[in-house]
């Protein structure tokens, strides 16, 4: 139903100071600064999980050298979806708007675009700890934060054995986590922990963790390691979970990724019967992990 004069009879009278929305600043984006950003010419992207050779054993002397396959894992598959949203506006509305307000709704439809992309993206964390993001393991699907089983034998936890509240022994054991990574073989690997990912009521603690020169919340004159680990924080308001944390690498390091199939794109034309003007934009893509390590996290106490 397009938009019309009597909706909006304000807009038809002088003397308007400003409209509420044309005011509002607007959020950097987020989501770009955590994941990975990838263009996709595929109706979907997938990734193999393969577990590469374990640690090299003593061969006696005389003895045939012992031969070791690779283990394939599961696929992790990025469906790319659609999305879009438009809006129309009679020709009367657009003639009469005193304030061109109409022709600035398509920043309306930008910021719309945009938000569905943080949210999509952030939806990764806030369902970590269920088997929507999750990987294929032996016919059953871990979460992305969890505890996975390994290729090569064994298992390995990316998150607490009893979750936590963001604070000083909980950010150790984080790090410590990171410290202790092994890879699909059980062999040590080498990712080192960057960003620590908060809601906006855990900003503070975040900051005191990482800024303190000395230990906070004690009364002694201890150093802060946990400056030594040369971390750094981020806020997202995007984050569901008041009190879930994250402790996450450097892209490089990490499989986070969004995939963008087709960018936001804006179309507008006008109706030939009614001589409304329609407005649309559309885009799509696809967002989530496609491995677990390089990402640490609990939801809190």
């Amino acid at each position: 139903m397009p938009m019309v004069t009597g909706a909006f009879s304000q807009l038809l009278v002088p003397g308007l100071r400003r409209v509420f929305f044309q005011h509002l600043k607007e959020r950097p984006t987020q989501y770009d600064k955590i994941f990975n950003t990838n263009n996709s010419s595929r109706a979907f992207e997938e990734d193999l999980e393969v577990a590469g050779l374990g640690t090299m054993p003593t061969k006696p002397e005389g003895t045939a050298t012992i031969y070791q396959d690779a283990i394939q894992g599961g696929k992790k598959r990025y469906t790319h979806v659609s999305f879009g949203l438009g809006f129309r506006v009679t020709v009367e509305m657009m003639e009469d708007d005193l304030y061109n307000v109409m022709r600035r709704m398509s920043r309306e439809l930008a910021k719309s675009a945009r938000n569905v992309r943080e949210v999509r993206s952030f939806n990764v964390f806030n369902n970590a700890f269920t088997t929507e993001f999750g990987f294929p393991k032996f016919g059953v699907n871990e979460p992305l934060i969890g505890t996975h089983t390994l290729l090569g034998g064994g298992v390995f936890a990316n998150r607490p054995a009893v979750d936590a509240d963001l604070g000083i022994a909980s950010l150790e054991a984080g790090i410590l986590n990171y410290d202790t990574l092994v890879d699909e073989q059980n062999m040590p690997a080498l990712i080192m922990p960057k960003v620590v990912l908060v809601h906006p009521e855990f900003k503070q603690v975040a900051r005191e963790l990482l800024n303190s020169e000395f230990r906070p919340y004690t009364a002694n004159n201890e150093i802060n390691a946990i400056m030594q680990e040369g971390l750094t924080w981020f806020m997202s308001q995007y984050l569901t979970d008041t009190d879930a944390w994250f402790l996450i690498a450097d892209k490089s390091d990490h499989d986070l990724n969004f995939f963008e199939r087709a960018a936001v794109r804006f179309q507008n034309g006008d109706d030939f019967d009614t001589g409304d003007a329609k407005f649309k934009s559309f885009q799509r893509f696809s967002v989530g992990a496609g491995e677990w390590r390089g990402i640490y996290g609990s939801v809190g106490a």
